[in-house]
């Protein structure tokens, strides 16, 4: 098995945030999969976290593009956007890495997900929201990686 991985780091709020809040903006993973073969296989994903705040985040996963939650406000979608979440990711406490000034977190899929994408789409679209009150120093502390089998 061939495993791609596609990035996306979200620019986050240098500060904290609440239960419920978005974290970043409008996340793309770009070349998941071809325009002519818009399906992939999400096998498992890695939440690197360098401000080491090891906290529960989902990563709520969308087909296309979509109006995305400001950083920091309450996560809420819209209707619309709703019927095109393809997905979520959930990075909880307990599968955290902790080192001395930071964090990963490793999510395996127990089966994978497969996906499938609008047609012609090549792209999978991304936001992050906290079940947690994190607090970040840097607008830069999150990146995530999905391990795509190809």
């Amino acid at each position: 098995m061939t495993v791609k991985v596609v990035t996306a780091t979200p620019t986050v709020t240098a500060g904290a945030y609440s239960s419920g809040d978005a974290v970043g903006g409008l996340l793309e993973f770009e070349n998941v999969c071809s325009a002519f073969q818009p399906d992939a296989e999400i096998v498992g994903a890695i939440l690197i976290d360098k401000g080491n705040q090891a906290v529960l985040l989902h990563l709520v996963l969308f087909d296309r593009t979509f109006t995305a939650t400001a950083d920091n406000a309450a996560f809420d979608p819209t209707d619309a956007d709703l019927a095109n979440v393809i997905g979520m990711i959930h990075f909880v406490a307990a599968d955290y890495e902790a080192f001395t000034d930071n964090a990963i977190c490793h999510v395996e899929s127990a089966q994978s997900d497969h996906v499938v994408l609008v047609d012609g789409g090549t792209s999978l679209f991304g936001q992050l929201f906290a079940e947690s009150t994190p607090t970040y120093a840097s607008t830069s502390d999150l990146t995530i990686k999905l391990l795509i089998k190809s």
